[in-house]
């Protein structure tokens, strides 16, 4: 509809402006003009408001061109327009301020125009609306301080605050200083989404002696890159006691981010870009989608497209001898492998009852969604391959202790039947699960839906007391089997809406977690019964070496995939008015996105990490990732004083961070996917 009105504003205000010229002048078209863009406005304004505006424009001008003329009429019925337009805003809003103004000023200008010359009349417009302004803000407004105090020129405070990111983003900020994500690091994103060279001239610009700063440790003699085995690694093992465990290719992976806090173009564009870079996607809580399964789907050709309209319309004019013809689709290009998240809500798994609905029309059925699990669904949607293992999601990182929240301005009608949930209110999720309360009943739920659907299931928390981590350590060391993963969300984890007190200060930071959980598992002697995958402001190779030598076995990655695909890091996840259509559901924002496009780029970004870690790997001397530790890595303690990570975080088994994971076999070295460095890139033209 808006782009409906849009375009019928302008129409009849060109038309209306044309034929004012015909009869009259250039004041005549510009009275015309206006008077036929007001005109489609309270057109509008009456079928969404129920306001009689248009009717007592009507009245006005019907009056003024009796007794004054037509141009006394159009002026008269702006006039009306306007008062209407305030009476109202007294009435609903209890604020005149627009509507005076605007009243204010179109008489000004005619006064001008009428009495002296064209650009008299500007300048008696302008200078009516600011005294106007200038008014309200000094003698009536009560809200506002600045403006009280400094009519007008407070309007500039306001107006840079608006596009204060944007200006810190572009201007002001080094490319060092921006949070979460500073321009160098995005920089280094998007040029390896489109397989550019993503090199540095002349050194890094990291602050490298400052406190916290963390190093890898490289050795004098590096295994060398014509090595066959240096341009992949054998994948890792998941979930080895379940009937059906999975084989994960690559250490990094796309990390959990729903359908509904993204477009249905964003999911396509990373679930497609998964299945490009051979590695798998975390789905969110918001289900397991068409979108997840199918990714992409190509653009059909002009051609077809054509005949198909042409069958069309030959159905619709001879109905009787041309049938309707089948709607073409594009090829799809398929998503990757999937990891199903269920949270508290169990969307996508919530048990669906038939309520009866009895009324004037007749008896009938709905839909209602109960929040129990349906168990027979979640077997059935474990039978596809492309399912290759479940998490249980207990916490999120960015929000930790508060279930998930999608705004009910994100929520459209193909959302509301797919969650099941009203399009008027927020969707909160539940914080906690009903199913379980504590440790042994989790392990108690997590061993149900591994017998349902014989494949890996893990749990996904925020990391902060530490009671429950040994308890889950103990007891998995006493039962010998239990999640066959736990996914650690960092406190620095993003989210597209979540509280600030939460955001800010609730949970720890990825890289003091690792160790921690690390730890914990190795004093109960299970380290190697459980696969820790680590999630949170991972964006470079660098950043997946580091959290693998701290202890992690595996990394999820949300937002340096969500920058791969276009995010330009607005800060309006939470608004639906995403400017690149990734964290929107409005679709004059989501026709930017293009997912054919940018799963290439999603896929290239992780091929780039995966080449990255392959060369670090070479760089230290070890063979595969797992062999990485803390001995490899070296911290800033203090000013010029620097400490081996394993000194800081000592290991507490006297393993010195062994592990021992089950691996698979190492894929063949097929020359069309890989070169001497890893994974090939799809060079994308800069058009920048």
């Amino acid at each position: 509809m808006f782009w409906f009105w849009t375009f019928t504003t302008v129409a009849v205000g060109l038309l209306a402006g044309l034929f004012g010229y015909h009869i009259g002048d250039h004041a005549a078209a510009l009275a015309f003009t206006i008077s036929g863009a007001i005109s489609v406005l309270a057109i509008k304004d009456i079928i969404k408001n129920k306001h009689a505006i248009l009717g007592g424009c009507i009245i006005a001008f019907s009056i003024g061109w009796y007794l004054l003329g037509f141009k006394a009429g159009v002026v008269v019925t702006l006039l009306a327009f306007s008062v209407q337009l305030a009476i109202d805003d007294i009435v609903h809003k209890r604020n005149a301020l627009a509507p005076v103004a605007l009243t204010g000023t179109f008489a000004a200008w005619w006064a001008g125009f009428y009495y002296f010359d064209p650009m008299t009349g500007l300048i008696f417009a302008l200078l009516a609306f600011l005294t106007v302004v200038g008014l309200d803000d000094y003698f009536l407004q009560r809200n506002h301080a600045i403006l009280r105090n400094f009519p007008l020129i407070g309007w500039f405070r306001y107006g840079f605050e608006l596009i204060g990111d944007e200006l810190r983003q572009y201007w002001f900020m080094s490319d060092t200083e921006e949070r979460p994500y500073d321009r160098e690091t995005r920089r280094y994103i998007y040029r390896s989404a489109k397989g550019l060279n993503n090199n540095l001239g002349f050194g890094s610009s990291r602050r490298y002696r400052d406190v916290g700063e963390i190093h890898l440790l490289p050795t004098m003699f590096p295994t060398s890159d014509e090595i066959e085995l240096g341009n992949r690694i054998a994948p890792l093992i998941v979930g080895k006691r379940r009937a059906k465990p999975y084989s994960c290719t690559w250490p990094m992976n796309i990390s959990g981010m729903s359908w509904g806090a993204l477009s249905a173009e964003a999911v396509m564009a990373l679930s497609s870009g998964a299945k490009f870079a051979d590695i798998h996607m975390v789905t969110g809580e918001g289900g397991m989608t068409p979108y997840h399964t199918e990714g992409a789907i190509r653009r059909l050709p002009l051609k077809t497209r054509l005949a198909y309209n042409w069958r069309m319309l030959m159905h619709r004019m001879f109905w009787f001898w041309f049938k309707e013809p089948a709607k073409p689709r594009g090829e799809v290009i398929g998503g990757g492998r999937l990891v199903v998240q269920i949270g508290p809500a169990k969307f996508g798994f919530r048990r669906c009852i038939s309520d009866v609905l009895t009324d004037s029309a007749g008896r009938g059925f709905r839909k209602v969604w109960s929040n129990d699990l349906d168990w027979d669904k979640l077997a059935a949607v474990a039978q596809s391959d492309q399912i290759v293992a479940f998490e249980v999601k207990l916490q999120q990182g960015g929000k930790p202790g508060q279930g998930g929240k999608l705004p009910k301005e994100k929520i459209t009608e193909e959302i509301s039947e797919w969650r099941g949930i009203p399009m008027d209110k927020d969707c909160y999720s539940p914080n906690s699960w009903a199913e379980f309360h504590d440790v042994p009943s989790l392990f108690a739920f997590v061993a149900k839906i591994q017998e349902a659907t014989g494949k890996p299931v893990g749990i996904k928390v925020a990391v902060g007391q530490e009671t429950y981590l040994h308890q889950i350590a103990a007891l998995l060391a006493e039962l010998g089997d239990g999640p066959d993963f736990i996914t650690i969300d960092g406190g620095e984890g993003g989210t597209g809406a979540g509280p600030v007190a939460l955001a800010d200060h609730m949970g720890l930071p990825i890289l003091h977690s690792i160790p921690l959980v690390d730890n914990i598992l190795r004093e109960h002697g299970v380290r190697d019964e459980i696969v820790l995958i680590a999630s949170g402001q991972i964006a470079k190779g660098s950043d997946v070496a580091i959290a693998m030598g701290l202890g992690a076995d595996l990394v999820n990655i949300g937002r340096g995939n969500m920058i791969a695909e276009g995010c330009i890091m607005a800060k309006k996840c939470h608004t639906n008015t995403c400017p690149v259509g990734i964290a929107t559901q409005d679709p004059r924002f989501r026709r930017g996105l293009d997912p054919v496009d940018k799963y290439v780029r999603v896929a290239n970004y992780n091929r780039v990490l995966q080449r990255e870690l392959l060369v670090i790997l070479k760089s230290i001397g070890v063979s595969n990732p797992w062999q990485l530790t803390r001995h490899h890595l070296s911290v800033v303690t203090s000013p010029m004083v620097e400490q081996n990570m394993a000194d800081v975080h000592p290991y507490p088994d006297g393993d010195d961070g062994a592990r021992n994971p089950m691996l698979g076999e190492v894929p063949e070295n097929n020359r069309d996917i890989y070169d001497r460095f890893g994974p090939k890139l799809v060079k994308i033209a800069d058009k920048k």
